[in-house]
């Protein structure tokens, strides 16, 4: 086994181990997997909050007085209206209109913006990002020298509150404020109400433990990466590698409400704009599962025999929505198999299962 091939170990490795996790590989780190059981702690975030230890996403700094005008002509989402301790979510794109990766901009300064990467995704994105970079605007990796911990569920906001103070409960979705060296932003990706929190490495055990201590009064738990995929797929938020890709425009992902195509530049404008105007060939949809079976990712989907797209995630739902107790999935299908109610076959294990096409969100918290 070479170097490059080990997994990295999160900071806090030892402290999951300690708490019984089950350790495995995702986006070349070794991470919780589950520290009860998937199911167990599924209905933890939907019922109470858990705790998810991120530290694995990369950290990209741009700045610099040419740092706005860089990222305007580069992000498909107009950046200059985001306010100072305000964040947005965007594609990042190649110049074929495919999503190189999804992330989230802070605005720090008029001329300094934090943004988010997928940790799969730190090297390549760290590239594109410099390879656009004019004179005037710097890109720095800070991926080595920061954490990040996400509190998700109903009782967050009363979780951060006990622990920091009610100040940072008082921020709006999207909103951040500095904390520790860092920020605590009204982020997530479950579907729950939620906030990330990123540190300086040396900040991160303090951290996590006084929100062990004050989350565990009010039902917080710690979460594998187990249910994190089982919540954000209840919740239809997509996965770089499974619903994203470099081949899948942000059209057929679902998520146009994501670019803005009157802009006048940005990588792949005129490739969306075109596959626009002559219709987008497939869509991004939810399915519940009327046969028996668990779908998964790359199961083929067929209609009356004929592949007509591809399973991107699945799995058993346990609580709390309608779908409770189902099998449920994505997928992308050809568009004319996209509307709701339409019948379609996913083949598991050589065999055709029934589903059937639903509206996404799967749940959607009230």
């Amino acid at each position: 086994m070479t170097l490059e091939t080990v997994s990295k170990k999160l900071p806090l490795y030892a402290e999951h181990v300690a708490l019984g996790a089950r350790m495995g590989e995702f986006g070349g780190w070794e991470v919780p997997l589950y520290y009860s059981s998937v199911i167990e702690e599924h209905k933890a975030v939907r019922a109470a909050a858990g705790i998810f230890d991120i530290s694995h996403m990369g950290e990209i700094l741009v700045e610099g007085p040419r740092a706005l005008e860089f990222l305007e002509r580069n992000l498909p989402r107009r950046i200059a209206p985001v306010k100072l301790q305000q964040a947005i979510y965007t594609p990042l794109l190649n110049d074929r209109g495919g999503m190189v990766d999804d992330i989230i901009v802070y605005r720090v300064r008029e001329d300094r913006f934090l943004i988010i990467v997928n940790a799969g995704n730190i090297a390549k994105d760290f590239e594109w990002f410099c390879a656009r970079a004019p004179k005037g605007a710097v890109v720095t990796d800070l991926s080595p020298q920061y954490g990040l911990f996400a509190v998700q569920g109903p009782e967050a906001a009363a979780i951060v509150s006990a622990a920091f103070g009610v100040f940072f409960t008082q921020l709006k979705r999207f909103q951040y404020r500095d904390f520790e060296g860092g920020i605590i932003a009204r982020t997530g990706y479950t579907g729950e109400d939620g906030f990330e929190i990123m540190v300086p490495l040396e900040r991160l055990k303090p951290v996590w433990d006084v929100l062990l201590e004050v989350g565990g009064r009010k039902g917080l738990k710690p979460v594998g990466f187990g249910a994190r995929d089982t919540l954000r797929l209840e919740a239809a938020m997509p996965l770089y590698g499974h619903e994203l890709s470099d081949e899948i425009t942000p059209l057929e992902a679902g998520l146009e409400w994501a670019i803005d195509l009157t802009k006048d530049e940005f990588p792949g404008l005129e490739v969306l704009k075109a596959q626009k105007a002559a219709g987008i060939p497939k869509k991004r949809v939810g399915f519940e599962m009327t046969g028996r079976g668990i779908p998964r990712h790359e199961c083929e989907v067929r209609q009356n025999g004929r592949k007509v797209g591809w399973v991107t995630s699945g799995s058993f739902i346990p609580a709390h929505g309608s779908f409770a107790g189902r099998n449920i999935g994505m997928a992308f299908v050809e568009t004319a198999q996209a509307e709701t109610g339409t019948e379609i076959d996913v083949m598991i294990r050589g065999a055709a299962a029934g589903a059937r096409v639903v509206s996404l969100p799967f749940y959607k918290r009230k």
